[in-house]
C-alpha cells in the first residue's frame, strides 16, 4: 500500500529525476569517497542502496559487491539508474522499485544496506532501520549518509519548517544524537559516527525542488533573515550576483548487526 507521504515522494521526485542525476550536490565526488570508506576491506555478496535516486552510492560500491540492487519508490529514478548504470562503470547494477519500510528481501540475506540523502523522506524510519535489521546477515553491514539537524532544538525546527516548505516530500531531519538513539533501538550496534556537510547554493537549491518563482522568492527573503541560531548553525551568505551559500551538516552512521551464538 503506497502512503500520502510516499506518493508526494513519486511525484517529486519523478518530475526531478533528471535534474538530480546533473546536480552538482548529488554527484559531488567526495561525498562518495567518504561513504565508500565505511565499506571497504571486505566484499560483499549483496548489496542494497536504499533510496538510490539515480544509482550514484550503488554504482560507487558495486565494485566491492557481487550483487548490487538500487532500489526506490520512484520509477523514474530507477530509469535514471537504468540509463546511467553502463557510463558509471556498473552495468550489472539490478533496479527494484522498492519503499524503505517494507523490503522484499528474506531474513538475514543482505551483506551491505547503503543509503545516501535519502532517509529524511522515509515515512516511517523506525520501521525503516526494523527492516534493516531483518533483512542484514549477521556481521552485516549499514551505512547510512544525510543531512541532519543540529542538535539546537530552535535551530532544528527552523531547518524542518524551511525544508518542508521546499519539499512537501520531506519528513524530518534528525540529529546526530537522534540517529545513534534510533539505530541502537533498532537492534543494530552503531560502530561509527562521523559529521560532514554539504555546500548549497540558492536558487539552485530551490530550483532543484522544482519550488514556484513566489515560494522561491519568499524562501529567499527567509534564508537572509534567518534567526541567530540558524545563521550559526547553517552559515547564510549573500554573494554579489545574489545569489546565497549555506551547508546542512551531514552525519555518516555505521553499524552491524550483531553475531550471536
Amino acid at each position: 500500500m503506497t502512503t500520502g507521504s510516499q506518493r508526494s515522494s513519486q511525484e517529486q521526485f519523478g518530475r526531478m529525476a533528471q535534474s538530480y542525476s546533473n546536480s552538482i550536490t548529488h554527484t559531488m565526488r567526495n561525498s562518495l569517497v567518504d561513504l565508500r570508506e565505511f565499506v571497504e576491506g571486505r566484499h560483499y555478496k549483496v548489496g542494497v542502496d536504499i533510496g538510490a535516486g539515480p544509482g550514484f552510492t550503488a554504482f560507487t560500491v558495486a565494485p566491492l559487491c557481487d550483487n548490487v540492487i538500487a532500489t526506490d519508490v520512484t520509477p523514474q529514478m530507477l530509469e535514471e539508474v537504468r540509463r546511467l548504470r553502463g557510463e558509471r562503470g556498473a552495468p550489472v547494477t539490478q533496479m527494484a522499485l522498492v519503499a524503505a519500510e517494507a523490503l522484499p528481501f528474506k531474513d538475514s540475506s543482505v551483506d551491505l544496506i547503503v543509503s545516501r540523502t535519502a532517509s529524511h523522506h522515509f515515512v516511517d524510519l523506525p520501521r525503516w532501520l526494523r527492516e534493516v535489521e531483518r533483512v542484514l546477515t549477521p556481521g552485516g553491514l549499514l551505512v547510512n549518509g544525510d543531512t541532519c539537524a543540529p542538535e539546537d532544538a530552535s535551530a532544528a525546527a527552523w531547518m524542518h519548517d524551511i525544508e518542508l516548505r521546499r519539499d512537501a516530500s520531506h519528513i524530518r531531519n534528525l540529529a546526530p544524537s537522534q540517529w545513534k538513539t534510533a539505530v541502537e533501538d533498532a537492534g543494530l550496534k552503531v560502530t561509527d559516527v562521523a559529521m560532514s556537510y554539504v555546500i548549497l547554493q540558492y536558487p539552485d537549491w530551490a530550483e532543484r525542488a522544482g519550488m514556484t518563482a513566489d515560494a522561491s522568492g519568499e524562501m529567499r527573503v527567509d534564508l537572509l533573515a534567518a534567526p541567530d541560531e540558524a545563521q550559526a548553525a547553517f552559515g547564510f551568505r549573500e554573494n554579489s550576483d545574489g545569489t546565497i551559500d549555506f551547508h546542512w551538516d551531514v552525519v555518516v552512521v555505521s553499524a552491524v548487526k550483531e553475531t550471536y551464538g
